[in-house]
């Protein structure tokens, strides 16, 4: 899917593939909120923070697209698959070393090219269940 509204959805998800948290500016507008899993993210630099760690405990992630939809103008909503191994710390978890797998739905709204809003569902329970198991 191409448009104005993706290029900050293809951005966000370059960040993560590319393994790059550089990335994120050019992806997420100043003013950004997002909410992953109930939890506000209140600012753009918070998020970038939490790309980072994710990209130091799985810094061979990949974000494949299982479906997008244009909503509207300026929304986007993707469900996705991503894959990993776990070789770094993750939230006090020392490497496990274990291939793993994350899926989840995100909401984008978008303004001008990048990512003002963002509401993501994934299961962490999952993820848990693969690093303990």
């Amino acid at each position: 899917m191409s448009g104005k509204s993706m290029d900050g959805v293809n951005m966000f998800y370059q960040t993560y593939n590319d393994h790059n948290p550089n990335l994120w500016e050019q992806a997420i507008a100043e003013d950004y909120v997002g909410n992953v899993n109930g939890q506000t993210i209140p600012n753009r630099d918070v998020g970038k923070g939490f790309v980072t760690l994710l990209l130091k405990a799985f810094p061979n992630i990949n974000y494949a697209l299982e479906d997008c939809m244009l909503v509207g103008d300026n929304r986007v909503v993707t469900r996705w698959k991503a894959t990993a191994t776990h070789t770094g710390d993750f939230f006090g978890m020392p490497p496990t070393n274990k291939n793993v797998s994350m899926l989840g739905i995100t909401i984008f709204e978008t303004r001008d090219g990048k990512v003002t809003k963002l509401w993501d569902v994934w299961d962490q329970a999952g993820l848990m269940a693969q690093l303990n198991g």
